[in-house]
């Protein structure tokens, strides 16, 4: 099954479903998130953020057969920024990485554009979306 297909992101939802439960029911941190087979574990404390690592990739291979990624498998300071599902989020705000940016651009077509201007607009400063507003244009006026 294609990874990205439908069908996938459901399955994982479901599956994932117990490291849900286990982390908001026994880890109990400051704040997680997942989206399809990514998450984040938030918590001011360093010593605790490592025991929940430990205790997640456990979890993980001993009740779902899963590995986390090593590559993957960091703990962050805030100040540095957080690279998640094309996002650099911060604490004062957050930014397309220059990838997404950049495939925005090749990708970039009449018939999604509006797509594209919802997630630019989302995620970008004034000065990135009126930048953006101007390669629409210019998108647009060579296709015609």
């Amino acid at each position: 099954m294609p990874i990205g297909n439908l069908t996938s992101q459901i399955f994982a939802n479901i599956y994932l479903n117990e490291l849900d439960r286990f982390v908001k029911y026994i880890i109990k941190p400051q704040a997680y998130l997942r989206y399809g087979d990514d998450f984040i574990i938030i918590s001011k404390n360093l010593d605790r953020l490592k025991e929940n690592r430990t205790e997640v990739t456990a979890f993980l291979q001993e009740k779902l057969y899963l590995e986390i990624n090593a590559k993957h498998d960091i703990i962050i300071k805030p100040r540095r920024g957080l690279k998640f599902l094309g996002v650099e989020q911060f604490s004062a705000g957050r930014r397309l990485n220059r990838r997404n940016k950049r495939r925005i651009r090749m990708r970039l077509s009449a018939k999604n554009f509006s797509s594209y201007s919802g997630m630019i607009m989302n995620h970008s400063k004034a000065k990135a979306v009126k930048e953006f507003n101007w390669v629409v244009l210019q998108k647009l006026n060579s296709e015609s």
